[in-house]
Order: C-alpha cells, then sequence, then structure tokens
C-alpha cells in the first residue's frame, strides 16, 4: 500500500512537548505530508467534551494559537523538516462545520491518533464519522505517557500568573526549542 499524500494528528500542544513530538514523527514516517492540527485554536472553539470536560477550561489553555504554533515549527525546524514536510493549521475539534475548512480533504488524509483515555476514542470515532480514514498508532495507559501537558503546565506556574518559575525540571520534558521559547520572558502573556 502507498503512503497517503496527506498525514494529520490533532492535539492542543498546551504546550508542545516529547510526548508530542514523538506522536509527530511517528505519524510523519507514514505519508508524504503531515498536517498538524491545533486544537482549541480560540475561547470560541473551546468546546466541552464529556470524555474529558477539562481539556476546555481556559487555565488548561494558556497559550495562543500563535505561540503553539511557534513551539511547534521550533521543534520541527531543529529536526531539519521543511515546508514540504507540514504545514500547522487551526482545528476547531467538535465543530465539524468549521474543522472542515481548515483541514485537507478526507480523501486524500489519514488522521494518525494515539489513544491514552476516552478522549482519543472519541476523536477517532468523531474523525471517522466525517470520513477521514483513521489510523492508531498507538494505544498506551495514562501512566505511559512521555510528558504531559498538564504535568509542565504545573511545572511553569506559580498561582494563576503564567510565568516561567525558576525550576529547571520541565525542561526536560519539551524539546529545546520550546524550553529557549518558554524561556523568553516576552514569550508568555504577561
Amino acid at each position: 500500500m502507498s503512503e497517503p499524500k496527506n498525514g494529520l494528528v490533532l492535539g492542543r500542544f498546551q504546550p508542545f512537548h516529547l510526548g508530542h513530538l514523538e506522536y509527530v514523527e511517528a505519524a510523519r514516517s507514514h505519508c508524504r505530508r503531515l498536517f498538524v492540527g491545533i486544537t482549541n485554536p480560540d475561547p470560541e472553539s473551546r468546546v466541552p467534551s464529556g470524555a474529558d470536560p477539562k481539556r476546555s477550561l481556559a487555565e488548561n489553555n494558556p497559550f495562543t494559537f500563535a505561540e503553539r504554533r511557534t513551539m511547534i515549527e521550533e521543534s520541527l525546524w531543529d529536526l531539519g523538516w521543511t515546508g514540504r514536510d507540514f504545514a500547522i493549521v487551526p482545528a476547531p475539534i467538535l465543530q465539524a462545520d468549521r474543522l472542515l475548512h481548515y483541514l485537507p480533504r478526507p480523501a486524500e488524509t489519514t488522521v494518525y491518533m494515539t489513544i491514552y483515555d476516552a478522549w482519543g476514542e472519541q476523536k477517532v470515532e468523531f474523525m471517522s464519522k466525517l470520513g477521514y480514514q483513521v489510523e492508531v498508532l498507538w494505544r498506551r495507559d495514562d501512566d505511559s505517557r512521555v510528558a504531559s501537558g498538564t504535568q509542565i503546565r504545573t511545572l511553569l506556574t506559580s498561582g494563576d500568573d503564567w510565568r516561567v518559575t525558576s525550576g529547571d525540571d520541565w525542561r526536560a520534558l519539551v524539546p529545546g526549542a520550546v524550553a529557549r521559547l518558554l524561556g523568553e520572558s516576552n514569550f508568555l502573556a504577561s
């Protein structure tokens, strides 16, 4: 079977971490061009999900679309990827009427998923109903995650004030480009 023209991965990437990088690299090995869909790209697109109601909360979505796009771009550029290898698009997941305007057409795209929980299963079902071929790269329990955005956000914050704290523990959980960006005082909203 020939490799699909387009691949698609989906995630909030709050922030982009080593688990996300593993996912993106695995998906890219199966297609000619990878679309990285950033879910919850704006506050209006944060639709609550019964499978994971916390994913739509403002405190779990501190980084803007532009900040997340920059984290992903710089991480992939550090690996030598070019514009021919990937594109980053908004992906207002669970809003089919909007989502299909941003993604490549289902007939020429395979969606690559990783399953850790009920939310992953819900995404597989949702994307399949939209007509996409879905390939599950792996199923792991939540304890097998390489990194967790929740864990990293906790390490990065002090109360409700989003700024990088003095601890360096979080740096081991993100690509070098993300560590550099998060270390820049002007990268995070004040």
